[in-house]
């Protein structure tokens, strides 16, 4: 960094910290202590502040208190963390439609952040959190981004599916407090080409980032170019993949191209991080001063040794999640890790998988990307799947919702085309269910035609 360059970031950063994130680093500070707690303190944490959102939004939220008042229990009836188990389960539909029925009366809707699920799952879903609980989501990310080697002023560089975060970055005062403050080179990975890689990759030595994230499956893609090209001086120090899933196979190539470790992280846009690696361990440690995690034996989805993820928010008060079942698999082991956490371990089995679809030009498109840009904010959506056995051509699976309209067919179709081509065709079929694979895995985006 020049030195006018400094000396603004030293006059300005610590200013806007104060303005803007003392919050959110003080939760940070807070979770850099508790995350060496033992075992046993993490679990009685976690039963208090349980209970304590339990009595919140059976006294405060219509929905739970039919919910409740249905299941016939009373929240005075749990008294050990194995009565957890009484307390009914929350699925996705219940939340599209009851959502406004679940917003706490202690807060005001118009006061509170709106948020929605990008989609990966095949069914967007919109719900809400306070500022409170936007900071100490946050401080969780920071949390895990130090330990891939990151810390607070790193540059980063994060190579995602955002259009319209890559565009505000271009913004003049944007730039400026990327540069100065973010520290972050924001690279727009919503379709991706040689030339676009190329620009990418250009940009990136240029940088020099301590750390680099993306998606999984865009930095495979992204790993394969820089090595079939033989572009050097990418050289991070650490990696993180989220929202897809990230294979052995992934995980070695990018490894070994970018020569050094990768800190996988799994979560969602309901919850923000919900497990992330460390770098000692295979398995993710779970956020667990923030959510209580369960892998519930016997779901739809459980198979032998292992169970269906159900995750309570312990924090999001504005619209409390209490045993929300998140449609992926895995186990939870308390066995102690050599970072000397007391973290929990979570070990996936399968997940969100999606494959990039190709355009009419050539480029691929990420399915995360038509996740979380193609289908959000269309009403009726249930649930949808895109497949392509063609390069002209890409099936549409939709199942309906109650609010499903000819509207919401015109808005898919429109950008998917701009996505993939105007003269794109699609063949839409409705569903009455689109089922997940015998892995556990659900496949938002399927290609079956030849790629790179």
């Amino acid at each position: 960094m020049d030195a006018l360059a400094l000396a603004i970031r030293h006059a300005v950063y610590p200013a806007w910290v104060l303005k803007n994130r003392s919050a959110r680093l003080r939760y940070l500070a807070q979770l850099e202590k508790s995350q060496f707690w033992t075992a046993r303190r993490l679990q009685d944490h976690q039963w208090a502040a349980f209970k304590r959102m339990l009595a919140h939004a059976v006294g405060t939220c219509p929905f739970y208190r039919e919910k409740f008042s249905a299941a016939g229990l009373e929240v005075a009836d749990l008294r050990s963390p194995e009565d957890i188990q009484a307390v009914p389960t929350l699925s996705k539909e219940e939340i599209q439609e009851n959502r406004d029925a679940m917003i706490s009366a202690d807060f005001r809707k118009e006061t509170l952040l709106p948020d929605m699920t990008g989609g990966s799952t095949g069914s967007p879903m919109r719900f809400f959190y306070d500022t409170d609980r936007r900071d100490s989501r946050e401080a969780a990310a920071l949390r895990h981004d130090r330990w891939s080697g990151w810390n607070i002023g790193d540059r980063r560089a994060v190579l995602w599916g955002a259009p319209q975060d890559t565009e505000i970055s271009q913004r003049p005062m944007s730039v400026l407090r990327e540069h100065l403050i973010d520290r972050r080179l924001l690279l727009d990975a919503s379709s991706l080409d040689e030339r676009s890689m190329e620009s990418f990759a250009r940009r990136l030595v240029e940088y020099r980032p301590v750390i680099l994230q993306a998606y999984a499956n865009t930095l495979g893609l992204f790993a394969r170019f820089v090595d079939a090209q033989r572009i050097a001086g990418i050289m991070p120090r650490g990696i993180i993949t989220s929202a897809e899933v990230l294979t052995d196979e992934t995980r070695a190539l990018v490894e070994r191209v970018f020569r050094c470790p990768i800190y996988d992280r799994y979560g969602c846009r309901e919850f923000g991080v919900i497990a992330s690696q460390c770098g000692e361990h295979a398995a993710m440690h779970i956020n667990a001063e923030n959510l209580l995690v369960e892998a519930v034996p016997g779901g739809e989805l459980a198979k032998e040794e292992q169970g269906e993820i159900v995750v309570t928010d312990l924090r999001n008060f504005a619209m409390p999640m209490i045993r929300y079942r998140i449609k992926d698999v895995g186990s939870i082991t308390a066995q102690p890790c050599s970072c000397s956490r007391g973290l929990p371990l979570l070990q996936l089995s399968g997940g969100r998988v999606t494959d990039f679809l190709t355009a009419k030009n050539g480029r691929k498109v990420s399915g995360i990307v038509l996740a979380t840009y193609v289908i959000t904010n269309i009403t009726g959506v249930r649930q949808v799947q895109f497949v392509q056995s063609e390069p002209d051509a890409v099936a549409i699976n939709i199942v309906k919702g109650p609010l499903w309209s000819q509207e919401s067919l015109t808005q898919l179709l429109a950008r998917g085309r701009s996505y993939l081509g105007e003269d794109m065709r699609f063949d839409v079929a409705f569903k009455d269910h689109i089922a997940f694979e015998k892995s556990g895995k659900y496949r938002f985006a399927i290609s079956n035609i030849r790629s790179w």
